[in-house]
């Protein structure tokens, strides 16, 4: 591994082209995000009267590696929204078992980050403990339950990062009586398959609107590599 580090950086410093195509893919992909995110918040901050019609609360749902719930947190207290809250819901484990022809690139135990470490970066991003009760772990099929539903708060920001059809038909179903009209929806991958395939985030959720047909939705951004968001506007 270490072997590897060193030979990338190698390969970095001599192709000087390499090194600019991969920062401006970091920028693309990753700071655009965080933007987006922000762009979200504070839309629920305008629009939602902070949190008086739209809740300030966040749920993200797939956590690897803390990046973009640290990202939530900023920008809650960039935009002073001190109240807002925020849920993790993770495996913590990676991902559960995969099909290569439903699930495309995405392998089993991928995207894996311990609690400890991402409570830990989370600390370090933002300098926020995060308390246990607002880290939801356990693989979707197992921990999301009407119980657990019970207990949680409307939510105003639904980041949808899980990568697989099933995981997100999951999240859809459990997370469906927490809407209000004007949640904003957050899909990470949803441009990683074909289109035309009902496979992945999009395949779950138009199937999940099918299914659902007082359940509408308009159109936000397009958004990094792959992502796409929506407005919820009638539950």
């Amino acid at each position: 591994m270490i072997l590897k580090k060193i030979l990338r950086r190698c390969s970095l410093f001599f192709n000087k082209g390499l090194s600019i195509a991969i920062k401006n893919y970091q920028y693309l992909d990753e700071d655009s995000k965080y933007l987006h995110i922000l762009e979200a918040i504070n839309y629920v901050r305008v629009a939602g009267n902070n949190g008086q019609i739209i809740p300030a609360v966040y749920f993200e749902f797939g956590c690897h590696s803390g990046r973009t719930f640290s990202s939530a947190i900023n920008a809650f207290n960039c935009l002073g929204m001190v109240q807002a809250e925020a849920y993790a819901f993770d495996s913590f484990e990676g991902l559960p078992p995969t099909s290569s022809i439903n699930d495309g690139i995405f392998e089993k135990g991928s995207f894996s980050t311990d609690v400890k470490n991402f409570k830990n970066i989370v600390r370090k991003n933002t300098g926020k403990i995060l308390n246990n009760s607002n880290i939801i772990k356990g693989f979707y099929s197992e921990s999301l339950t009407q119980s657990l539903q019970s207990k949680l708060p409307k939510a105003g920001i639904v980041h949808i990062d899980v990568d697989l059809y099933t995981s997100t038909k999951e999240v859809l179903s459990f997370v469906y009586p927490l809407l209000v009209s004007g949640t904003v929806i957050l899909f990470d991958d949803w441009y990683c398959f074909p289109p035309d395939q009902s496979k992945g985030e999009m395949g779950a959720f138009n199937e999940f609107c099918l299914e659902n047909p007082r359940f509408k939705v308009i159109p936000w951004k397009a958004y990094s590599s792959f992502g796409q968001s929506f407005f919820v506007v009638a539950i």
